[in-house]
């Protein structure tokens, strides 16, 4: 089960880098930036819950709140691809 949930994870995330990469509107060098934009900010989303020690469940105050707080930057870090996916596209 933890196999399946991580490849749809990451199918959330290589879906619109690869649509994104696959765009024949933008010359070879922008769909590449744009693909990798794609792709490595739900890296950064994920590193700064790994990075920030009260975000990775050793806080000592409010626990509560760092808790909501990495589980609104886990959701982010699956949502963003296709929020930039949508922007990069529209953009002319």
């Amino acid at each position: 089960m933890r196999v399946l949930l991580t490849l749809i994870a990451f199918g959330m995330i290589a879906v619109p880098a690869l649509l994104a990469l696959s765009s024949a509107r933008h010359g070879r060098a922008r769909r590449i930036a744009n693909a990798l934009i794609i792709f490595l900010t739900p890296a950064i989303a994920l590193g700064l819950i790994h990075g920030v020690p009260e975000l990775d469940g050793r806080a000592l105050q409010n626990p509560v709140a760092w808790t909501t707080l990495r589980l609104v930057l886990s959701g982010l870090a699956l949502i963003l691809p296709w929020c930039l996916y949508v922007w990069l596209a529209g953009r002319r």
